[in-house]
């Protein structure tokens, strides 16, 4: 029997107003900002909720180190994980229709380059979800 796999494509629009930052040892910072996963993947278009989404990690002189999920209303979460340099990121793991779920994220921005609104789309290549 063969997994399921496919493409899931989602707009996440932050919210700047939850972004904290802690100070931490050796220079670095630790971080979250929280969001909304959007139905419609198109920048700037109305934002009808399909979750939430949340972001934290560590800022260092060597770079960001982020975990993220996203997770959506009555379906589960979908967990990434990786360095902030533009490539894509590790799908870990998942919950619900995600539960046996890998594969890799594309299409983030980085905390430092946000655009005005604070919004991106993210594509998730994924093997082992529930269809």
């Amino acid at each position: 029997m063969a997994e399921a796999q496919g493409t899931l494509t989602v707009r996440v629009l932050a919210d700047l107003s939850t972004f904290n930052t802690i100070a931490g040892g050796l220079g670095g910072v630790t971080f979250h900002v929280a969001g909304t996963l959007c139905a419609d993947p198109t920048i700037e278009a109305a934002c009808a909720s399909i979750g939430s989404f949340h972001c934290w990690g560590w800022i260092s002189a060597s770079g960001i180190v982020v975990n993220q999920e996203y997770n959506f209303d009555g379906r589960g979460k979908i967990l990434v994980a990786g360095v902030e340099d533009g490539g894509p990121r590790a799908v870990v793991g998942g919950t619900g229709d995600f539960r046996n779920v890998r594969g890799e994220a594309t299409g983030f921005v980085g905390l430092d380059v946000f655009p005005t609104p604070p919004e991106f789309v993210a594509t998730f290549k994924l093997v082992g979800a529930r269809n």
